[in-house]
């Protein structure tokens, strides 16, 4: 009797260990663990995060990235859009784990800046457009090169609309342009500017490619216009998708209040074969991004990014035009100076 109640002790202590590592396992199974708890990437570069180990669950592997402008993931396969950091996490019914991404900034150099120094529009830079065309669009305003309508003093390029009668026009303004003085392909852009209140003031900091209009292309950088004033936008013009077909590439960004009561900071980041082999163009309203404008095979086939050839500036203050001047002229605005002002604009090119 004794032997048989020393066996029966071993076997119970053998079932019980038994049970106590079939526990360990349970617990360790509802553990889900990735590849990768951190992962650097540079912007276009792809990667793969696996599931190491796994609950004891049927429910299925749920890929998710908290910042899909700057991480995208399917199926684990990661992909760095942009700069910044995100969380790309493996869901299994209640169970989850999480990798941190990080994306590093380019490394830019800047290789141009205007800053508006001395008390006259440098001519090395700049030229002005004298007209009173209408920019195209209908603007009511005529372009001249007074100092009543353009100044560089304290440090900053002031555009100032007048309401006055003009050669034909009931407005004046000014339009300055760096064509065939300075262009640029490919890089970051910044300006700091303030643009104008009022109803009917259309400001715009953008470019244009050589050639004709729009099968060159036009980047819009930033445009306001005074009857919408907490809004920013941005476009891009081409041979198909342009603003005469009411087609081109746009995006806006509102803010909490208007515009005109702030100095800015915009930004366009024009990159080179960044995603998959094709051009990219980013625009920010003071660090927030408003929009990526993606190059395509069918864009390149169908001529509708010519986005690879030098771009020049144009810096202007439009009064009226069609959508400028959408809800018409408030001319008790220019009780006031209306003034469309940059502090500066910088060029940058990756190192």
């Amino acid at each position: 009797m004794q032997h048989l109640s020393a066996f029966i002790l071993v076997l119970s202590l053998l079932i019980l260990s038994s049970a106590s590592c079939s526990e360990d396992n349970v617990d360790e199974l509802k553990e889900l663990e990735l590849s990768h708890n951190e992962m650097t990437l540079e912007v276009g570069e792809k990667s793969i995060i696996q599931v190491t180990q796994a609950p004891s669950v049927s429910a299925p592997v749920i890929w998710s990235s908290n910042d899909e402008t700057v991480i995208d993931v399917f199926h684990g396969n990661v992909t760095a859009l942009a700069s910044g950091t995100a969380n790309v996490t493996a869901t299994m019914g209640e169970y989850s784990a999480t990798c941190v991404v990080t994306v590093p900034e380019r490394s830019y150099e800047m290789v141009w800046e205007e800053n508006f120094d001395g008390n006259s529009l440098n001519p090395d830079n700049w030229t002005y457009e004298v007209n009173g065309s209408g920019g195209g669009n209908q603007e009511l305003q005529y372009y001249t090169d007074r100092t009543d309508n353009l100044r560089v003093e304290d440090g900053l390029l002031t555009i100032e609309a007048r309401k006055e009668e003009y050669s034909g026009k009931q407005y004046t303004s000014a339009r300055i342009v760096s064509k065939n003085k300075k262009d640029f392909t490919y890089g970051k852009v910044e300006v700091r500017l303030k643009v104008p209140k009022g109803r009917g003031t259309w400001p715009a900091f953008w470019m244009l490619g050589y050639g004709g209009w729009p099968q060159a292309g036009e980047i819009d950088i930033m445009e306001h216009v005074g009857y919408d004033p907490n809004t920013f936008h941005c476009a891009l013009h081409t041979a198909n998708k342009n603003g005469m077909n009411g087609q081109n590439m746009h995006g806006s960004q509102s803010l909490d209040e208007p515009a005109a009561d702030n100095w800015h900071i915009i930004t366009m980041e024009w990159v080179e074969k960044e995603f998959m082999g094709y051009d990219r163009i980013h625009i920010y309203v003071d660090g927030v991004k408003t929009k990526t404008f993606g190059e395509t095979a069918q864009l390149q086939d169908s001529g509708d990014w010519p986005f690879n050839d030098p771009f020049y500036f144009i810096i202007n203050l439009a009064i009226g035009g069609t959508w400028g001047g959408a809800h018409g002229v408030d001319d008790s605005m220019f009780e006031n100076p209306v003034l469309f002002q940059v502090d500066y604009i910088k060029v940058y090119q990756l190192q």
